[in-house]
Formats: C-alpha cells, structure tokens, sequence
C-alpha cells in the first residue's frame, strides 16, 4: 500500500513541477513580449527625442505645438502659430527702425530684425555709423509699400509677406523688395533690408 502512497506523492510532485514549469514558460513568454514591445516603445521615443520633438527627462512627454513653434522646430503648417494675433505690423516695424536710426540708437534698430540676423546687422550697422553713413542710409529709406497684398506662408511655416521700397539713386527711383517674417510674439520682424 505503501508503494501507492509513494506513487501518488512522486505524481503530485510531477504535477507541481509540470505546473511550474509551464507557469515559468508562459511567464517567460510574456516577458519576451512585453521586453520587445518595450524596447520598441523606447526607441520610438529615443528617436522622437532625438528630433527634438518629446522631452529627454522621464517620463519622455511630448512636446505641445505652442512648445515646438517657440523652440522654432515646428515645420509644418501650425495652427497655433498662424492663430497669433499681431503686435507689430510691417509698417509699423520699418517706422520704428528708421526713428531708431534717426535717434541714433542702433541696439532699437537691430531689434527690428528676426533673430537670426541680428548680429549681422548690429555689426554692419555699426560700421556704418563709425564711418559715417547713417544719414546716408536714411536718405535711401523713403515709404515703404506692400508688393502684392498676399501674406503668404514660407518655408519654415512662418508667415511672411514682402514689401516695396522706392530707393532714390543717382535721381532715378528703383524698387527693392523688403521681407518681413512674423515672429512668435505677433511682431513683424525685418529678415533683410
């Protein structure tokens, strides 16, 4: 009767470890799973960090719109920064950069330029102020005209629009084109002159 007992024991024991091992296997399974599904999760964040467009701080947010306009990596048509009202119209811009000249103060007249041009203008400008050109500069800013009513989109998604300058040389007047780009602020900003 013993041998029965033993043979039922040894059975109960193949069963617990039959169960295990199958419990181990599924588990084993899902781990697999969940590890790849994982690691594809994360490099699809890595690779959204990487561009710039989620946070590299845990727990990996991505960023708003309104975030990746003013972070300026938002490259595709944005309806929140075409929804910004304006401050600073074109002309209103133009005015304000003349009257800085016409005051002398250069850091109010650099201020009318996007961003990224700037310095180079801060630094043309105050060559020419050491040599003596500002009036000249001046007398070649007369009213400025808007080309072609249209405010159209640019590349980078910025609204931008182009204006007319009549420049008095040699007694004739010629025209010449004037960008303005709207920035994040709503203010319109000189790109180049």
């Amino acid at each position: 009767m013993q041998a029965v007992g033993d043979f039922n024991i040894k059975q109960q024991k193949r069963k617990k470890i039959a169960t295990i091992v199958i419990f181990l296997i599924i588990f084993g399974i899902f781990a697999f799973w969940g590890g790849l599904q994982l690691n594809k999760w994360w490099q699809a964040r890595k690779e959204l960090i990487d561009m710039g467009f989620a946070s590299n701080k845990f727990p990996f947010r991505m960023y708003t719109e309104r975030e990746l306009v003013e972070m300026g990596r938002w490259t595709v048509e944005s309806e929140y920064y075409t929804s910004i009202s304006t401050r600073t119209t074109p002309e209103e811009t133009y005015a304000i950069f003349k009257q800085a000249l016409i005051d002398g103060d250069l850091d109010r007249a650099v201020e009318c330029f996007i961003e990224e041009k700037q310095n180079e203008y801060r630094d043309a400008l105050i060559k020419a102020k050491e040599e003596g050109r500002i009036d000249e500069i001046l007398k070649q800013l007369t009213e400025i005209y808007p080309r072609g009513v249209k405010i159209v989109k640019g590349a980078n998604s910025t609204n931008m629009a182009t204006y007319e300058v009549f420049i008095i040389e040699n007694g004739k007047k010629i025209s010449n084109p004037i960008p303005f780009v709207k920035d994040i602020n709503g203010d319109w900003k000189l790109e180049d002159l």
